[in-house]
């Protein structure tokens, strides 16, 4: 059964699941899907081109489905997914796509917390948390299980690698490969990111081979893209490692120092 309060607007074209509560000065839009059990807590608005999968919170005052802060967005219905198990913390701002033919997209157990704005087109994967007022820009891609620490700044187009993360108000204009820690400005490489690979079980000696890869790629004075040969010579091959190749010979802004 729902639980929707008469003091919250809900549009009759919104089409909402069962289980899902809404409290009052909510705003659900038309053009809405919100699936089972989900929460919207008082002054939350989701906007026109959201689709929301189930089981979601969306705390005071956010806004899911903001029209795209873009010059090249001139109206029209586009779209914002999001999928299951997501909290958005107070005054979180997700923007939907710029283009129809496009989407911002946030997948599955995700954290967004307070003040964490994500623009147009952005892709956030699942298991990441995005800690207090950071912004994604624009088309940016974020992989599953990255940390990215309060008032981080991740200019457009970049992407950060799955199970990294980068510490607390780093700005980033090159892409963050997999598995690293980043600090200090401009945002540099730190290291391998072992306490979250040893808390999620990964093997001790998978984590020893992406030292050894990332001390090719970082210290052995060569270009990256030898590095990159070195690794595939050197370094015993696991999907891991295949990650590390992939995403540094595919990255479109270069990676980080």
């Amino acid at each position: 059964m729902n639980i929707i309060s008469p003091l919250a607007f809900v549009s009759p074209e919104a089409k909402i699941g069962e289980g899902v509560t809404i409290h009052p000065f909510a705003y659900i839009d038309k053009n809405v899907e919100i699936g089972n059990n989900c929460t919207i807590m008082p002054y939350a608005s989701v906007l026109n081109g959201t689709r929301m999968g189930n089981g979601n919170l969306v705390f005071q005052n956010a806004v899911l489905g903001a029209i795209p802060q873009d010059f090249n967005y001139h109206g029209g219905d586009t779209i914002l997914e999001i999928g299951n198990d997501n909290e958005f913390r107070e005054n979180v701002v997700v923007s939907r796509s710029s283009y129809s033919e496009g989407k911002t997209y946030i997948g599955n157990d995700n954290s967004l917390m307070e003040g964490v704005h994500i623009c147009h087109d952005a892709h956030v994967a699942n298991h990441c948390v995005l800690g207090l007022k950071t912004i994604i820009s624009g088309n940016c891609i974020i992989d599953s299980h990255v940390i990215l620490s309060s008032m981080v700044s991740m200019f457009q187009n970049t992407h950060a690698g799955s199970w990294s993360m980068v510490r607390g108000g780093c700005r980033f204009k090159k892409d963050v490969p997999p598995y690293v820690v980043t600090t200090t400005n401009p945002t540099s490489y730190y290291g391998v990111n072992v306490k979250l690979l040893e808390g999620h079980h990964f093997p001790e000696k998978i984590i020893q081979h992406i030292a050894h890869a990332y001390e090719l790629i970082y210290h052995a004075k060569v270009s990256v893209l030898d590095a990159v040969s070195r690794v595939e010579e050197e370094v015993p091959m696991s999907d891991e490692i295949r990650n590390i190749i992939d995403f540094v010979k595919n990255s479109q802004k270069g990676i980080i120092k």
